[in-house]
């Protein structure tokens, strides 16, 4: 029987793929043993990939099957295996399809960054930039007065939004949540927040720096609570507005405003992108004023663009 380059190429990429699948599979399963266990007591076998993840993975191992599998069928055994994005895309490499560019890096995510810094220094609006991780970058001076937080937080180590939510140390919380309507509205957010970051670092899960990060949330004060809480249909920060006590300078009296926070995105990415807020009564009117910020004509063009 004779056989074309085409079918040389195709045993050439099923071994690739095998033995891509096959050293991620064997490294898991060292993995987990040196932990002792899985905690969904997954074995990382042969057998078990092939019945969970990939139903024709015996066939390729055995010759059988000569048939490369599918994008989605990768997509799968990578879920299976628990990859890093670094390790999905090798998978699909090997498969001869397209890695996933889940998020900006490098020079192009500098560069994004830089203009998302352009944009928060010509934006009359409390904002702050972040990244995919929640990375609080930057911020400007009407921020810091609205919320009363300073640069020191991204100086002395990682600032991020779950702080915002959770750190007891920050004054955000207690401020945000002073009352039982308040702090309905905080929750909301909250849980918000949290199902938005899982949504979109799904594909990191698996990455060090998740990890890394998840164990920091962890120690935060209520996160863990909130972090296992699933909710069908969370507010929208666009949507809900938030409420919060403020202050006109250290020797003025407290009072409550509403504000709406909104998205502004600076790439063709979700993130990194900018976080704003907007004055929803009188009261945050009168704040946003006395921040600095031309309320007015600001609202009207806030008005014309939704």
């Amino acid at each position: 029987m004779l056989y074309s380059s085409k079918d040389d190429s195709e045993t050439k990429v099923l071994k690739a793929v095998i033995g891509e699948i096959e050293a991620v599979r064997i490294k898991r399963q060292q993995q987990y043993r040196e932990l002792q266990s899985h905690p969904e007591l997954k074995r990382f076998t042969q057998q078990e990939l092939n019945d969970v993840a990939f139903t024709s993975y015996k066939n390729l191992l055995s010759g059988r099957s000569r048939r490369i599998p599918t994008r989605t069928a990768i997509l799968d055994i990578a879920d299976y295996l628990e990859c890093t994005t670094a390790e999905r895309n090798d998978l699909l490499l090997a498969a001869g399809y397209i890695p996933e560019h889940y998020e900006l890096t490098g020079s192009a995510l500098k560069l994004a960054l830089e203009q998302a810094k352009l944009i928060l220094c010509g934006l009359p609006l409390p904002a702050f930039i972040a990244t995919h991780k929640f990375d609080i970058t930057d911020m400007n001076p009407m921020f810091q007065g609205l919320y009363e937080v300073t640069y020191d937080m991204l100086h002395n180590g990682r600032y991020n939004m779950m702080h915002n939510h959770f750190n007891p140390d920050y004054p955000i919380r207690e401020r945000s949540s002073f009352n039982a309507e308040s702090f309905r509205k905080w929750e909301s957010h909250a849980i918000y927040g949290i199902q938005t970051f899982k949504q979109h670092n799904m594909y990191f899960r698996y990455d060090a720096w998740y990890r890394t990060l998840l164990q920091e949330f962890n120690r935060l004060k209520d996160f863990k609570t909130y972090w296992d809480y699933e909710s069908a249909s969370p507010a929208d920060p666009i949507s809900e507005s938030k409420m919060l006590i403020v202050r006109k300078g250290e020797d003025s009296e407290w009072f409550p405003i509403r504000l709406r926070q909104i998205h502004i995105s600076v790439s063709d990415h979700m993130f990194p992108r900018i976080e704003a807020f907007l004055p929803e009564d009188l009261p945050a009117r009168h704040m946003f004023e006395w921040l600095g910020c031309p309320v007015e004509s600001m609202l009207d063009r806030y008005q014309a663009i939704v």
